[in-house]
This record gives structure tokens, C-alpha cells and sequence, in this order.
């Protein structure tokens, strides 16, 4: 495992042919779509435990396709599981920053092994709640182009070329097709999670530059220490720390809890990354320091206030009755020469 870095996710949204494709992208990969998929916000939360590394990820679109697929790279062959969306309503409970008013007056108004080959070779395949899930292996991106494109996986040459670095360096495929219930994927993909092995906990966003849009990303990252991650874009912002602090089995946030056999360390990160900036995956380490970290988000309270302001009425009426006592002094004047 030392050598694999990874694995490719290709999740589908529909049992038919998609034809015509349009790609697009989030941040962890890029879809293939018969309708454009603009991704609103992608949440994502990376657990380590030692080898094992697992990602829970919600990807939330603007759409109304009915047929799409979904690439995303992960280490090693995965176990899939449809994971409870509930998670990350908790998970944005406790990482939430604090806030700070200031008023401005204004006037005015499955897991295992598999060998890489020349082809593309399926060495699993089954059916997890809304998901068919296929995982291939394979070093050849021409093989496990035409195997998507046989299954009804149709990817344009520009994605099909970004896959060759992963496939190169042994990653896996898994193909994942959905159903939605809704009719359409404007509601989102259902959440995933899975589970692989790996000697460096990572985040794949490689995929990414293929992305005609901003990849808005909340990464999560559940670990036995506060973690730093890289920059997947280095010529832009890098993501921002928004949180970090130690916790602990909580009846308040009993879907978070459950991922809590002991206290562990939840870092979140927040980024918006521009296609053309992205060069790396995430990379994620363990940081220099366990010290706890909230943000502090500054709320700004406008106050609009009456005009004129009260406190200059005063001096401006002051000013009108000493120049009408002008006025009416000079015009007595005048009347007296006369």
C-alpha cells in the first residue's frame, strides 16, 4: 500500500446511457452529466485512524440532470456505505464560529487487494442502498475509458485524459451508479463514505482543474491530534482554519458521537479553489500544536439614524434665531435712516 496512493470514484446517477456527456466538477473530482451540474457546496469529513482512512462526503448541486456520473479519487480499494446526512448538520453545530457585533451608523433613510494490469479488470461489484458500486483496477486509461464507456459511462477526452496520473501511480476505479428519487440530482447526491487503506491520509482534488467553475470545499478532518492540511491551489488562497478543538461523546450530537469510541481531534478547513490554480491533492499531517482554535466571524448591524441628527438641530436652530435677530435689527435700522 505504501507505493498506492490512490483510487479513482466514478458515481453514476442513473442506469442509462450518459449521452450526450457534459463534465463538470467538485471538489474532490468531476461529473459527467446529460445537464450541467453546478456544485453549490461540497462537505467532506476524512477520519484517520492509524492505516485506515475513511471519507464522508455531501455534495450538494444545481441541476435538474438525470443522468451523471461522479469521478473521485480515493487511496486503495474502497469499502462504500451510504452515510446519514445528519452527520454534517452536527458536525457544523460544534464547529460553528463565534460571532461579534459592531453597529455602523449611516444617515439617511468493501476493503481488499488488487494487482494493476494492462486492462481493466472488475474485482468487485455490489448493490448498497441507492448505489451499484464497481471497482476496477488497471494502469491503462484507453482500457478503463472503454470499459466506463461499454457500461454507460461516456467521458469526454479532456476527463479521460486527467485520469492517466491516478491510474499511472495504481489507483483504483470504483464506479458507482444512482437512481435519485427525486427525479434529478437537484437535491444532491445522497452521502457516501468510504474506507480504504493508506500510508498518507490525503484528499484527492486533482480531478478539480478539469472544473469550469469555483470548487467551493468544507473538509472535516477527525483525527487523534489537530491537523495541518496543503494547499491544493498554490497560486490562490489557501483554505482557511475555521476550527479545532478536542472532543468528546456528546447526547446532543449522537450521529458524531458514534464516530467517538474515544476523545478525538476535529479540524475544519474552508476554500474556495479556481480550476486553473489546482496542481495537488490535499495533503493532510499532523500539525505542530493541539491548541484549540474557533474563528470569530464579525456581524455588521446597520443603524440608520434620523436627519438632521438631533444633536445638530440644536446649534443649526441656535444659528436661525440669531440671524433672523439679525435681520430684523438691520431692517429697523434702515427704517430709521429713512
Amino acid at each position: 500500500m505504501t507505493a498506492r496512493i490512490a483510487a479513482v470514484v466514478a458515481v453514476a446517477a442513473a442506469l442509462v446511457v450518459v449521452n450526450p456527456a457534459v463534465s463538470g466538477a467538485c471538489a474532490c473530482g468531476a461529473f459527467v452529466a446529460n445537464d450541467k451540474l453546478r456544485t453549490q457546496q461540497e462537505t467532506a469529513l476524512v477520519e484517520v485512524n492509524g492505516r485506515t482512512e475513511s471519507i464522508t462526503l455531501a455534495v450538494q448541486t444545481r441541476s435538474e440532470a438525470k443522468q451523471a456520473a461522479f469521478l473521485m479519487p480515493v487511496p486503495a480499494r474502497a469499502r462504500f456505505e451510504v452515510a446519514d446526512g445528519g452527520l454534517f448538520t452536527e458536525l457544523d453545530q460544534v464547529s460553528r464560529p463565534d460571532t461579534v457585533e459592531r453597529e455602523v451608523v449611516v444617515q439617511g433613510d468493501g476493503v481488499g487487494g488488487s494487482a494493476p494490469g494492462r486492462g481493466a479488470t472488475v474485482v468487485d461489484r455490489v448493490d448498497v442502498g441507492p448505489y451499484d458500486v464497481a471497482q476496477l483496477s488497471g494502469t491503462d486509461v484507453s482500457a478503463v475509458t472503454e470499459w466506463l464507456g461499454t457500461n454507460d459511462f461516456t467521458l469526454p477526452e479532456k476527463l479521460g485524459g486527467a485520469l492517466q496520473p491516478y491510474l499511472a501511480e495504481g489507483w483504483l476505479v470504483v464506479a458507482v451508479r444512482l437512481s435519485p428519487a427525486s427525479g434529478s440530482l437537484s437535491d444532491g447526491l445522497p452521502p457516501m463514505r468510504l474506507t480504504f487503506e493508506t500510508d498518507t491520509p490525503i484528499y484527492p482534488m486533482r480531478l478539480s482543474k478539469t472544473a469550469e467553475q469555483v470548487q467551493p470545499l468544507r473538509l472535516y478532518v477527525l483525527a487523534d491530534h489537530r491537523v495541518d492540511i496543503g494547499n491544493p491551489a498554490p497560486k490562490g488562497d489557501a483554505p482557511e482554519l475555521t476550527f479545532a478543538g478536542r472532543l468528546e461523546p456528546d447526547a446532543q450530537h449522537p450521529k458524531l458521537s458514534a464516530l467517538l469510541t474515544t476523545p478525538r481531534f476535529l479540524t475544519r478547513y474552508d476554500g474556495e479553489f479556481r480550476p486553473e490554480h489546482i496542481t495537488d491533492d490535499v495533503r493532510i499531517t499532523r500539525a505542530s500544536t493541539d491548541e484549540p482554535y474557533r474563528a470569530v466571524v464579525e456581524v455588521v448591524k446597520i443603524v440608520r439614524s434620523p436627519w438632521p441628527p438631533a444633536n445638530v438641530l440644536i446649534p443649526v436652530g441656535g444659528a436661525l434665531v440669531v440671524a433672523a435677530g439679525v435681520a430684523f435689527f438691520l431692517w429697523r435700522r434702515s427704517r430709521k435712516a429713512a
